[in-house]
């Protein structure tokens, strides 16, 4: 037996389909999560009001869009730190691989950022095609995300912020990066293709159930940016286009 042998190699943790769920369902529960606190911070605010001047609430928020804001935002934060604590639990070794068993965190040339652009411009024209050809009952789109599209004031801020900057690199990481190398592994790139494009549609249900046009438009962005990913073997060109979709329609609301 040689030295080499004799010295204990860690074994890397094994990805699987099976991580893949666990991984969106935690993003789920963490999205819960911040809204449930939110809601708590306000409402404990809410019980010593009549202690402060001026009829304020010890939180500073106030009931409706603002909560809903903040509830948003908490989401989000929490999702992305459970995203990280997971892939760096699970898929570390495999963070900057680049190949489709891979996370693929890692820069991409040039061209992929460009192409990723272009594509943005794309599914807005889509967009707004489909916007003509099927007008939205914007009396029926209720959900977080269309209520705060159509806010003001901080609200509106907390908002862009969460979509334009936020949502994108950590939903990508997740989709198409971790959750799709898992999915991968067990059952092969086709399958990793439509079953995390599928569950990135279902993640948009709240927002997109009175409005079908919306889940074709998430599930092309989905497809755009896996095609990314593998074309340029890395998530940050379709983040690129993720942050430019995303504030091109947040921009014509």
């Amino acid at each position: 037996m040689t030295p080499d042998q004799l010295v204990a190699v860690p074994r890397a943790r094994s990805l699987n389909a099976w991580h893949a769920l666990c991984l969106v369902l935690g993003y789920v529960v963490a999205q819960f999560l911040g809204s449930v606190l939110t809601g708590a911070v306000w409402g404990f605010g809410l019980g010593f009001e009549s202690a402060l001047e001026a009829g304020r609430t010890i939180t500073g928020l106030k009931p409706g869009l603002e909560v809903l804001a903040w509830s948003v935002a908490a989401g989000l934060v929490l999702g992305a730190a459970w995203a990280v604590y997971f892939g760096g639990r699970y898929a570390g070794s495999a963070l900057r691989s680049p190949g489709p068993e891979g996370v693929a965190w890692r820069p991409a040339a040039f061209r992929g950022y460009a192409l990723a652009v272009l594509l943005a411009l794309l599914l807005l024209q889509l967009a707004i095609m489909l916007e003509l050809m099927y007008p939205p009952d914007f009396t029926r789109l209720t959900g977080p995300a269309e209520q705060l599209a159509r806010s003001s004031g901080l609200p509106y801020f907390v908002f862009l912020v969460c979509v334009v900057f936020i949502a994108p690199p950590v939903e990508e990481y997740i989709f198409r990066g971790v959750a799709f190398a898992a999915v991968t592994r067990s059952f092969g790139v086709p399958a990793a293709v439509v079953l995390t494009t599928l569950a990135f549609v279902l993640l948009h249900y709240a927002d997109k159930i009175h409005y079908w046009p919306g889940f074709v438009l998430v599930g092309a962005l989905g497809l755009a940016a896996v095609g990314l990913r593998l074309r340029y073997q890395s998530l940050w060109p379709g983040i690129a286009l993720h942050c430019c979709y995303n504030g091109m329609v947040l921009a014509l609301h």
